[in-house]
């Protein structure tokens, strides 16, 4: 956290070396976080780019992050991937990384006729409860990380977590939860 604020002071003085640094610390979580919501992993080492070169217009313009260099960058990743997806018309493919590595053969054919409805049901929430559920999840951050990300207090990342899962829960057809 100190770091970031380090960080971020550095950035505003148009440091090179700063924006390096952000680019090799940052890139490979955003480029994660993007192709998990996208499924799309061309796509999203474009996006990923694109924050980058957002941060460096913001700078130009004189309007850097002002506090969380962090939770700026991934402002920046979830509009532009809301935007992709918003563009493409299409789901939001955040099932396969929740699926256990190898299942037995009769799990994954289960699996395989369960994702297309996961898909759908995670469609249906609210574009912070698909963020919430891609940090927590996807990323596998904690309520802190995903809180200061969001800025939004832990609380509220737990109930926006919480009534995710109820959605969830509630979008998924009932002969889905008599276990299949």
């Amino acid at each position: 956290m100190k770091d970031d604020l380090s960080l971020l002071e550095r950035i505003k003085l148009h440091d090179q070396q700063a924006l390096a640094e952000v680019y090799d610390r940052y890139f490979d979580q955003l480029y994660y976080y993007i192709n998990y919501r996208l499924g799309d992993s061309e796509a999203a080492a474009d996006l990923a780019g694109e924050v980058f070169l957002a941060l460096v217009q913001a700078l130009k313009n004189g309007k850097p992050p002002k506090t969380s260099l962090t939770g700026w960058l991934y402002a920046v990743a979830r509009n532009l991937a809301a935007d992709h997806i918003k563009k493409q018309v299409r789901t939001v493919p955040l099932v396969e990384d929740l699926v256990a590595d190898e299942p037995p053969l009769t799990d994954r054919a289960y699996l395989a006729q369960l994702v297309p409805t996961l898909k759908m049901a995670l469609r249906k929430l609210t574009e912070d409860q698909q963020h919430v559920i891609a940090l927590r999840f996807g990323q596998g951050l904690s309520l802190a990380e995903t809180a200061q990300i969001m800025d939004k207090s832990v609380g509220a990342i737990k109930a926006l977590q919480h009534r995710a899962l109820a959605s969830l829960a509630r979008f998924i057809p009932a002969e889905v939860n008599d276990d299949g």
